[in-house]
């Protein structure tokens, strides 16, 4: 996952440590390939550009309810910004970005208690990881991150890396880890309880050396994990107990791995769909156009979306069936209606 930097892009990444033994493969289900994604339309941003101040290429979305959360990734003063999609209005922003007590720098792993407006993550200069509560952080400039974790003291043997956390309640996260066994990196699904510590392996999904890199989104109203390829045009179903429901393989699977194309750069889901943020193209200086390619939550094929240019986040709301990116481009910022 960190071919992410030689893009120009961040993944959601936290390190995180842990022990476990070496997982068996797993066993044999249901495949089904896609030989045509030809139902494409040719999209364009509703601009919300003039609703924000100025941010760098690069920001990542994440949905809160009707607030979105965005991470200018290049910020040396403010990482977090929100935005009231409803009112179409910036809401203020948070995180402020230093080394000192209560500050964040070289964030990652975010996760979201959605409920509450509570906002986790790894800072990852002291490798402790912190909680924002969003309505204090936007009412007082003065607001320092709550130390929460300390992941040093959680050095294993075995666990190596904790990435793409998603919080499913307060004693349960979902998370993929890459654990090293035998001298091969294997990659899995694993659950995490935050208030105890306790950790267990649910899935194994094959060797990191195969190129088996993934973008996560999870549905717990579908009871839903969907691992979108970076580096295979493949979508793999999980339930959340780690069942391995279906495998969807597209047009441009080829079963050999290179590391000389990217295809899913970025997920998310909401409104019954799965969204796939679609590259297949490097090297990214020759990027004409981004899919978005959508699925339903079995993984049946329903459109492709393509934008002109370089997309870099999705964030779907659902009050208003409306999937929001962030591009490079003009607009830099907007949304296209979905339902």
């Amino acid at each position: 996952m960190f071919r992410y930097k030689s893009i120009g892009l961040m993944l959601f990444a936290a390190l995180m440590l842990a022990l476990c033994s070496c997982g068996q493969g797993a066993g044999s289900v249901q495949t089904v390939h896609q030989s045509e994604r030809d139902n494409i339309e040719e999209v364009t941003l509703v601009s919300i550009d003039d609703s924000l101040p100025p941010l760098h290429n690069g920001t990542f979305l994440w949905m809160l309810g009707d607030t979105m959360i965005m991470q200018d990734l290049h910020a040396t003063d403010w990482l977090f910004h929100a935005f009231d999609v409803r009112q179409n209005r910036h809401l203020g922003y948070f995180g402020k970005f230093g080394a000192g007590p209560g500050e964040v720098s070289n964030f990652g792993g975010q996760f979201f208690d959605i409920r509450n407006k509570k906002f986790y993550g790894l800072n990852g200069n002291s490798r402790i990881i912190v909680r924002l509560d969003i309505d204090s952080a936007l009412a007082d400039p003065a607001y320092k991150a709550v130390n929460v974790i300390d992941t040093k003291p959680m050095h294993g043997e075995r666990y190596e890396r904790l990435y793409n956390f998603n919080f499913i309640n307060d004693s349960l996260l979902i998370c993929s880890v890459h654990v090293p066994c035998n001298g091969i990196e294997e990659f899995h699904l694993g659950h995490i309880n935050p208030k105890t510590g306790e950790k267990r392996i649910i899935d194994n999904l094959g060797h990191q050396s195969t190129g088996n890199s993934n973008v996560m989104t999870v549905s717990p109203e579908n009871n839903l994990i969907a691992l979108f390829g970076i580096a295979f045009d493949r979508l793999r179903l999980f339930d959340l107990d780690g069942n391995h429901l279906k495998t969807i393989t597209g047009p441009d699977y080829q079963a050999e791995y290179n590391n000389e194309t990217f295809y899913y750069l970025n997920s998310t889901t909401g409104g019954g769909k799965l969204f796939g943020l679609y590259l297949n193209q490097i090297p990214v200086e020759e990027i004409t156009h981004t899919d978005i390619i959508i699925f339903d939550t079995e993984g049946n094929y329903l459109k492709t979306l393509r934008l002109k240019g370089r997309a870099f986040g999705l964030a779907y709301n659902e009050s208003t069936g409306r999937l929001y990116v962030s591009c490079d481009g003009d607009p830099q910022f907007g949304y296209i209606q979905i339902d």
